[in-house]
Formats: C-alpha cells, sequence, structure tokens
C-alpha cells in the first residue's frame, strides 16, 4: 500500500508543476537556435523574399552577426518555414556587409555560398 501511495505522490506533484508552469520550455533552446531567431527578428527585412531589399543592414542585424560564433550553427539552425521566407543568398551578403562572413563554399542549409 506504501508503494501505491508513492506513486500517487508522484503523480500529483507532476500534476502540481505542470498546471503552475504550463508554458515552461523543459529543454532549452541552443545558442544557435537563440541567435537564428535574433538574425530572423533583426535582419528580417534584409533576408526576407520578396521584399525590397535595402542592402545596408541595420546595426541591430549586424550586432547579431558579428557577435555569433557559428554562423553555420545558424545556417543549420533554420527551419523549412525560414527557409520558404528567407534568401539564403541575401543572408550570405550580410553576414560579409557586417564583417563576419560565412566562407566562400561554405553549405549553408544547401545554399553553397560564393561571391
Amino acid at each position: 500500500m506504501t508503494s501505491a501511495r508513492a506513486v500517487a505522490m508522484f503523480y500529483l506533484v507532476v500534476f502540481v508543476t505542470v498546471s503552475f508552469f504550463p508554458n515552461h520550455t523543459w529543454a532549452s533552446k541552443s545558442q544557435a537556435a537563440i541567435e537564428k531567431d535574433e538574425v530572423m527578428e533583426y535582419c528580417k527585412f534584409n533576408i526576407r523574399k520578396g521584399v525590397h531589399w535595402p542592402f545596408e543592414p541595420s546595426q541591430a542585424c549586424c550586432q547579431v552577426v558579428t557577435r555569433s560564433v557559428n554562423l553555420l550553427a545558424i545556417c543549420n539552425a533554420f527551419t523549412a518555414a525560414d527557409l520558404a521566407q528567407i534568401s539564403l543568398q541575401r543572408w550570405a551578403a550580410i553576414t560579409r556587409w557586417c564583417g563576419n562572413a560565412l566562407h566562400e563554399g561554405d553549405n549553408c542549409a544547401g545554399y553553397i555560398v560564393h561571391f
């Protein structure tokens, strides 16, 4: 009977925890995913498909690019939904403009970088 009580108590604790923290993310995002989200936010006017392309990126966009240690990790973090919205050629050009360029020949989510 004691083990049944322990199991019931365990499920009660789990239920209460989930009830009080319903939006809690149990697995944290990777650094690349966080930076990718920042790229999608701060560089959106430079990398989106079908939008007039102002070549000079914003200061906020360049800060994300220059702060990033691994641009290829950001490339790998782009989701299918992201790739449907952005131009990887523009993304590569932005990295170069901001001074932290992807390298020629890099494979960025299927786009081979060339300048």
